[in-house]
Order: structure tokens, then C-alpha cells, then sequence
């Protein structure tokens, strides 16, 4: 019997191939908003320590008005570069949660047409497994016929 040879391969290659591209997309938008979550992350980290190192300062009784005004800012602008990576996180949700209802339609395409294969892959294989068992019964019909020409002859 021929090899098992699927007719709708090319669509189901063709599904991976969404489906994966899709991953791929989402992944990179999860990526970029990785990034801005690691950013607030590391001024939050910042601002911590430069509230740690003014606090000090001023406990040691060391700090200049120009120091507060440096500390001031640099807190300010730590917040607002915070905020704006928090707006571009938010930003993002509604195309990611786009992305991931693509995912799942493209995820449900792609079953479908493999769940097709693999129930032609068993047929393929129950038909190969009758065939080999046919020949093997007519092996052993002719085996016993020719033992049975040989005992009466």
C-alpha cells in the first residue's frame, strides 16, 4: 500500500504558519510591554535610592536647598516617566487582547484540519493493518492447502 499522504497538508501548513506568525506578533507586544513594566520597575528601584541617599543626607545635616531641588525633580521625573510607561502598558491591552482572540481563532482553524488528519491517518492505518492481516490469512490458506495436497498425496 502507498504511503499515507494527507490532501489537505498544504492548508494545515498554511494554518501553523497563521498560527505561529500570530504567536509571533504577540509575543512582541508582550515583549514591548515587558519592557515598560522593567522600566517603571527600575525608577521605582531609583527613586528608592535616591530617597534613601537624601534622607541620609539630611540626617547627616549635609544637604543644600540645590540638592532638594535635584532630589525634587529627579522624583518628579522618575513619576512621570512611570506614568507614561503605565499609559502605554494600559494603551496596549485592547491591541493584545485583539491579538490573543486571533490566536485562539487561528489556534481553532488549525484543529480542526488536524483533528481531519489525524482521523484520515487512522483510517489510512486501519485499512494497511486489514490488508496485512488479508495477506497474512491467504499465506497461511495457501500453507494449509499445500500441507493438505502433501498429507493426501
Amino acid at each position: 500500500m502507498k504511503k499515507f499522504k494527507f490532501k489537505l497538508q498544504t492548508l494545515l501548513d498554511l494554518r501553523e504558519a497563521r498560527e505561529k506568525e500570530i504567536k509571533n506578533e504577540l509575543a512582541a507586544l508582550l515583549s514591548i510591554q515587558n519592557i515598560e513594566r522593567m522600566k517603571q520597575e527600575e525608577y521605582r528601584r531609583k527613586i528608592a535610592s535616591e530617597r534613601e541617599k537624601f534622607a541620609r543626607t539630611m540626617r547627616e545635616g549635609r544637604f543644600s536647598y540645590a540638592e532638594s531641588m535635584m532630589f525634587e525633580r529627579f522624583v518628579e521625573f522618575g513619576h512621570r516617566v512611570i506614568e507614561v510607561a503605565q499609559q502605554k502598558i494600559d494603551g496596549m491591552e485592547e491591541e493584545i487582547s485583539k491579538v490573543r482572540e486571533r490566536l485562539v481563532e487561528a489556534s481553532r482553524e488549525k484543529k480542526v484540519v488536524d483533528k481531519l488528519r489525524e482521523r484520515k491517518l487512522r483510517e489510512y492505518q486501519y485499512e494497511l493493518n486489514r490488508e496485512a492481516a488479508k495477506e497474512t490469512d491467504d499465506a497461511n490458506q495457501k500453507l494449509y492447502v499445500r500441507r493438505l495436497i502433501e498429507n493426501a498425496g
